[in-house]
């Protein structure tokens, strides 16, 4: 396993939910909850406190990995889990050695059933597009795994990000709730934001609860729920703005030292490409729409539909999360490559075939959904 010197203690504020997987966090935050320990997310407890993160490869890192990706399920073990700081050991779930690390970190005390599960979910996990915790949860159960509900939290950075966004959406129900008009409705948007967002079990909550007719697990899956939605919401108002940009970008990038050849096949991929981000697209806002539907509902002072949707909205987690995370993927892999580009952008025939292979590799899924026409992408600049 090789030494990392990364700051850990940085990814408590910084790091993005799709990114980084914390439980060294989840494990100083309900370590001594019951739920943490009936029902862990690994078996192993050095490996349940460890932080999973998908790490884009260096050049140098190619070689110790079976995947033919640009990133993979990096697992880091903290040398002190209340000193992130410290560093930790580190190994690819993809790596050549992964078997062996994986049984170096459960050590003796596990059994063999208990390191073929935590086999078992860390190939699931490495298997998604991001960590994003509404995806991994309904994933991981479609193959019989129910871990804690504490285990699935957007990460600190990723709450505060949405706090603007969240608490606009929150004012239309308080808003309802105060028809007549009230100068509390800022603080009390920002105070049902924070606590649905952090607590969403908080007494302050309980009259969406009642509004919702909700109760027990039902209401928690509910709000987990919101809670999912809200989060692919914010996503898309992040993402949306620059998508058609960013087909045009790949469709008009020039490629240098290319030869007829290969420029005819870079040129029919990248088309393909450009009509694969428009499926996907596609799929998040159908269900997106969905969401705005049933809250409009919601806020007109009609609950059922919202309701409903709330305990059928899991199902969707699955197509719209997986979408997501593809077209940020590309998105943020695509702003990388040209971080420090300047005027037209331009790419060697060898990196062009490297970058299209990756994003073909990412977007292979819905390939088999393209229609006959050009791309269509479901959301125009600036929408949401």
């Amino acid at each position: 396993m090789a030494g990392s010197r990364q700051d850990l203690a940085l990814l408590r504020s910084t790091a993005s939910t799709a990114r980084v997987l914390n439980l060294a966090t989840v494990y100083q935050q309900y370590g001594t909850a019951p739920d943490y320990a009936e029902k862990p997310l690994f078996r192993g407890k050095r490996l349940n406190r460890c932080i999973l993160l998908k790490h884009t490869l260096r050049s140098h890192e190619r070689d110790e990995v079976r995947s033919r990706g640009s990133t993979a399920t990096k697992v880091v073990l903290p040398f002190d889990t209340a000193e992130l700081q410290l560093g930790g050991y580190s190994f690819f779930v993809t790596g050549k050695d992964f078997q062996k690390n994986l049984r170096e970190t459960l050590g003796n005390d596990s059994t063999e059933d208990d390191f073929h599960t935590d086999l078992d979910v860390l190939n699931i996990i490495d298997g998604l597009p991001s960590f994003d915790p509404f995806l991994l949860r309904e994933r991981l159960k479609r193959h019989g795994y129910d871990p804690a509900r504490c285990y699935f939290d957007l990460s600190q950075a990723d709450a505060e990000r949405m706090r603007t966004f969240v608490e606009n959406e929150i004012s239309k129900l308080v808003n309802l709730a105060f028809a007549g008009g009230s100068a509390n409705v800022s603080n009390l948007s920002k105070r049902m934001a924070e606590k649905l967002m952090t607590d969403e079990t908080a007494q302050s909550l309980d009259p969406l609860r009642r509004t919702l007719q909700l109760s027990g697990d039902e209401y928690r899956e509910g709000v987990f729920a919101w809670k999912g939605f809200l989060y692919y919401s914010w996503s898309v108002s992040e993402f949306a703005p620059g998508l058609q940009e960013l087909s045009r970008q790949i469709l008009s990038v020039k490629i240098l030292r290319a030869s007829s050849e290969e420029r005819h096949e870079l040129d029919e991929n990248r088309k393909k490409i450009v009509r694969c981000l428009g499926v996907a697209s596609g799929k998040v806002r159908d269900g997106i729409q969905k969401y705005k539907t049933a809250y409009d509902e919601l806020a007109a002072g009609k609950p059922t539909a919202f309701r409903d949707f709330l305990l059928q909205a899991p199902a969707l987690f699955l197509s719209v999360g997986d979408a997501i995370s593809i077209i940020k993927h590309v998105d943020s892999y695509w702003r990388y490559r040209f971080r420090t580009a300047r005027g037209e952008l331009a790419l060697d025939v060898n990196d062009a075939i490297e970058v299209f292979q990756e994003f073909s590799n990412q977007l292979a899924g819905v390939e088999n959904q393209l229609g006959p026409s050009g791309p269509k992408f479901g959301f125009a600049p600036g929408s949401s």
